[in-house]
């Protein structure tokens, strides 16, 4: 076959790196990151280290935007004209910041964002699958700040604080119309390792005092529902630990007649992770192809696979994003996985983390992802082939593998 782009060649010169959580600690948005290779990465460290006037600043971000944004439109403005809108008018960090930040709000593009050097710092924590803090995912809905997840065996799920519960006050301080990136920051910075969170729960007031502690991020789960049928849950596709524990979960359950793969509740995370995935199962086949303003990249699979071809059944809803999105469409399409749940969230644009001066960095969307068969899912999301409600999908995945595999030896 004639291979465009070999998944070797990708993933040697290329590292796609992943801002995704945070929320007093870690906070979730279906982010996927494309970073550079070793040498660049020495480039970027030095980079970072600069320190150069905050107008200086600005332009260089102008500039970076310019070549390396996915729409050479710029959401159709003539992007000239930002480039000396505030020349006279920069004089410190928070204008460079509150000007860079007006600027990038004209591309109408939630995932492009400058990160202010307490945001950039915190990236380390999650490509080594680990944070510091109590655990919580956070949402917000008008001037409500809730909880939406709990990370298992954090210190949140030991003080037995739930998903759903309202924050009013964290240390004292009341957090109605409070901005997550400012509350992390605020609450991240704080000396105390004890952390006091008032909560609403079903109308009551709940006192809850946490230990901040060193949180490991776990990636997957595998288990045998039967002798035939295995389980591999997926709650991220983040950390360095990813590809390593997906291989062990394949080779431990690759007797099984099928597989489920639940991807409910995951926002995605390394691309390449999901692409290294994707490779494990599949023989020569195209994964995904990655489009940029400048060129399109067909990414197909190693001729050689360990992976016994069996029934999958994948679990999905509308918060399955980003590279998980990927690892599922990719083994619909190759594999004829069948989908069951809600539509997908629908993201297939690539950010790429630009370290920039002065200990800043840069979030700009500077590719998107096709799946396998043409498909653009920007907004629409991966159709389920079975759509159900939360507490019939497992049981549905169990019966459709059972048809499926009746006549498997």
């Amino acid at each position: 076959m004639n291979k465009e782009t070999s998944l070797k060649y990708i993933i040697l010169y290329s590292a796609i790196l992943i801002v995704s959580i945070l929320a007093i600690y870690i906070y979730f948005e279906p982010l996927q990151i494309y970073h550079s290779g070793f040498i660049n990465k020495k480039i970027d460290k030095i980079t970072s280290a600069q320190n150069i006037a905050p107008q200086r600043l600005y332009i260089n971000t102008w500039r970076t935007v310019k070549n390396e944004y996915v729409d050479p439109s710029m959401n159709n403005q003539n992007w000239l004209r930002w480039r000396n809108k505030y020349s006279k008018h920069i004089k410190t960090m928070d204008d460079a910041n509150i000007a860079i930040n007006t600027m990038l709000a004209s591309l109408n593009d939630p995932y492009t964002k400058f990160l202010k050097t307490e945001i950039y710092s915190k990236q380390q924590e999650i490509l080594d699958s680990q944070i510091t803090g109590i655990g919580i995912i956070l949402n917000k809905t008008g001037e409500n700040i809730t909880i939406n997840h709990v990370l298992d065996n954090s210190p949140a799920q030991k003080g037995q604080i739930q998903v759903g519960d309202t924050i009013l006050s964290v240390n004292g301080k009341d957090v109605k119309s409070a901005n997550i990136d400012t509350l992390i920051n605020k609450t991240k910075n704080d000396k105390e390792q004890d952390i006091k969170i008032t909560l609403k729960r079903n109308g009551k007031i709940i006192e809850k005092t946490v230990k901040k502690a060193k949180i490991p991020i776990k990636t997957m789960q595998y288990n045998f529902i039967d002798k035939d049928i295995a389980l591999i849950t997926l709650a991220t596709i983040m950390g360095k630990d990813t590809i390593k524990d997906f291989k062990t979960a394949i080779d431990k359950t690759n007797n099984a007649k099928g597989i489920i793969i639940d991807l409910r509740d995951n926002y995605g995370g390394i691309l390449s992770n999901a692409i290294e995935m994707a490779n494990y199962m599949l023989f020569d086949e195209e994964i995904v192809s990655i489009e940029s303003s400048k060129r399109k990249l067909h990414i197909f699979a190693s001729e050689e696979t360990i992976f016994k071809k069996k029934p999958i059944v994948i679990l999905v809803n509308k918060k399955t994003a980003s590279a998980a999105e990927v690892l599922a469409g990719s083994l619909k399409d190759n594999l004829g996985a069948i989908i069951i749940g809600e539509s997908t969230y629908g993201k297939n644009s690539i950010q790429q983390i630009i370290p920039m001066a002065n200990k800043t960095g840069l979030i700009i969307t500077a590719s998107k992802y096709i799946l396998p068969k043409g498909e653009d899912i920007h907004n629409t999301g991966i159709k389920p082939d079975y759509i159900t409600k939360k507490d019939e999908q497992f049981e549905l995945a169990i019966k459709i593998i059972k048809d499926m595999t009746k006549n498997v030896l």
